[in-house]
């Protein structure tokens, strides 16, 4: 075996060594019951669905609760036609928004092969395989572009991944479509990179920032004067991905009557950096509170911080423009310095929203000779 094909296998096997400490702790203290990683409580409306079709499924305290809820949902009613999708409709997290990525759940649709009983596992299976695949297209991207192939600890020892595993969330998935589709591109698979980049945008809309990213690059080197084959091929690759969430969104809109976005783009968006600011002294405040309090206020303020450093000076690293990851990241890192503290003041939060751009990081701040220029590393 060659050695980097064994690197990028230890990177898996770290991965989902990683996943599965996170799991198997979960599971030990709800009696190894593979829904207890829903996070469904029980005074969501589609609880009583649950229940009815598997007596067995575990229900958490409401304050538990949590978004593999809705993904539990998609993958029993993937196209929202059935009685499922009527039952997580709620003040605070309608039924469009949660149906605007809806590819993970898809995903364990046809993993579950449409058994109620079999969703929980096929949540579970689709996420590990999302950490065992970008692991692997992480390690060898990351050799591809110059660095060492032990890149793909990046996925392994990331924390939004290491708890979207034990939560049924969609990040495993959306790192694993995003590395495939860099790595595509990378090499000129420009129809395979289409398929990625369309699967990642389907899986977690802040995703549209891969396409347009590149899309942006591409569109720069030509104003610069350089050579690009296929440009079409390659622009193409990057048009189906939001073509196809616009055409869902389109879907979504005849279904329900109202947009994706058309509520809930209020609640978790404000103006750059303003939800940041708010997100501090929410957790500075929360500090001084009772113990539960104190220890996630002091958290918060901690990982915003950190995090927030690093994203800033990522962006500033960014903006010079020099490498095709560049524009991704500022894109993506604009849109999460946009976040109101909804999304960022909760540790479990700010972990799984920053998984992405973290993960592309070290690349944009300390770049390879395969990130210049044209993304096959000539010119």
């Amino acid at each position: 075996m060659k050695p980097e094909r064994r690197t990028a296998l230890t990177c898996s096997a770290v991965a989902l060594g990683i996943a599965l400490a996170g799991v198997l702790a979960v599971l030990s203290v709800n009696g190894w019951h593979l829904s207890a990683l829903v996070r469904m409580a029980s005074t969501d409306q589609i609880a009583s669905l649950a229940a009815r079709d598997d007596p067995g499924f575990v229900l958490v305290n409401t304050q538990a609760h949590y978004d593999g809820t809705y993904f539990y949902a998609i993958a029993r009613d993937p196209f929202a036609t059935g009685e499922a999708h009527q039952l997580i409709d709620n003040v605070v997290d309608r039924a469009p928004y949660r149906y605007g990525h809806a590819g993970y759940g898809w995903l364990a649709w046809l993993a579950s092969a449409g058994r109620a009983k079999a969703v929980p596992g096929a949540l579970l299976g689709v996420g590990l395989a999302g950490v065992v695949v970008g692991a692997y297209a992480a390690s060898v991207l990351s050799r591809e572009l110059g660095w060492s192939g032990w890149g793909g600890l990046a996925v392994a020892l990331s924390p939004g991944i290491a708890f979207a595993i034990t939560a049924d969330t969609s990040e495993p998935v959306a790192v694993a479509a995003t590395a495939l589709a860099l790595l595509a591109w990378r090499r000129r698979h420009w129809s395979l990179a289409c398929v990625a980049l369309t699967a990642a945008c389907l899986i977690k809309e802040p995703l549209l920032a891969v396409p347009v990213g590149l899309a942006v690059w591409e569109l720069l080197q030509w104003l610069r004067g350089e050579e690009l084959p296929q440009l079409r091929q390659r622009l193409l690759a990057c048009a189906v991905g939001p073509l196809a969430l616009g055409a869902w969104f389109l879907y979504l809109h005849s279904i329900f009557g109202i947009w994706p976005f058309s509520r809930e783009s209020n609640d978790f968006l404000t103006f750059p950096f303003a939800g940041w600011v708010d997100s501090f002294r929410r957790a500075a405040r929360l500090t001084g509170g009772a113990f539960e309090s104190a220890q996630i206020g002091n958290v918060s303020v901690a990982l915003l911080a950190v995090i927030g450093g690093a994203l800033l000076f990522g962006l500033i690293r960014a903006a010079r423009l020099r490498s095709w990851l560049d524009p991704i990241f500022l894109l993506y890192g604009l849109l999460i310095f946009s976040l109101n503290w909804y999304g960022v003041l909760y540790p479990k939060d700010l972990i799984r929203e920053v998984t992405v751009p973290l993960a592309v990081l070290p690349a944009v701040v300390a770049r390879r000779p395969g990130l210049r220029r044209d993304p096959d590393g000539q010119g």
